[in-house]
């Protein structure tokens, strides 16, 4: 039963990032998933329960898609961050680029209360939290504010580049991102240059 119920939250949330939440409805998605509208709402309560548990489903995806590739392609706290970067302008630029899937959701959840909101935050959270992590490994004097000013950077670029329909968006906000690394590490590297001089 959770195995089925994870199957049918990962292909809504498939449809729901493809086609917009709005725009699928419930029959669309238990026709899809081969089952019936009445077992679907038997499993997630209403249209609102399967919503958030689609977001849940994606959350872990979506992450290593973004993260995973920084990780690999370096071995330094610094180079995962540059190459988060790196990897954001090579998503932008696919063909089949949506934009960021919970961005996406939340501007189409007016409900404040909406139960995906939560899961949205929370998978916005693990990244800020994953940049911040490698900002301190890296020596950031703040880690903290350097984490939501990359994270600012990161999804503005997914939303610009998703308006203009281009990567260019994503190619500045690397060099954006950079400058904001260099200003927030460099203070620490000056400060114990001068500790070894003296």
């Amino acid at each position: 039963m959770p195995q089925t119920n994870a199957r049918i939250a990962e292909l809504a949330g498939q449809q729901f990032h493809e086609h917009g939440i709005t725009a699928t409805g419930v029959e669309a998605l238990s026709r899809a998933a081969g089952i019936s509208k009445r077992t679907l709402y038997e499993r997630f309560g209403s249209k609102d329960g399967l919503i958030a548990a689609a977001y849940d489903a994606l959350d872990g995806p979506v992450f290593e898609h973004i993260t995973g590739p920084a990780e690999r392609a370096s071995a330094t706290p610094r180079g995962q961050l540059d190459q988060l970067f790196v990897q954001l302008a090579a998503l932008v630029g696919s063909p089949d680029f949506r934009g960021c899937p919970f961005a996406n959701a939340s501007s189409e959840l007016a409900a404040r209360d909406h139960p995906a909101h939560a899961v949205i935050r929370r998978h916005k959270e693990r990244l800020r939290r994953w940049i911040q992590s490698r900002a301190r490994a890296a020596g950031a004097a703040d880690p903290g504010r350097l984490s939501r000013q990359l994270m600012l950077v990161f999804d503005g670029a997914q939303a610009q580049s998703l308006v203009q329909r281009s990567s260019r968006p994503a190619r500045d906000a690397a060099e954006v991102a950079r400058a904001l690394i260099d200003a927030a590490v460099a203070p620490q590297r000056e400060e114990a240059r001068q500790v070894r001089a003296r």
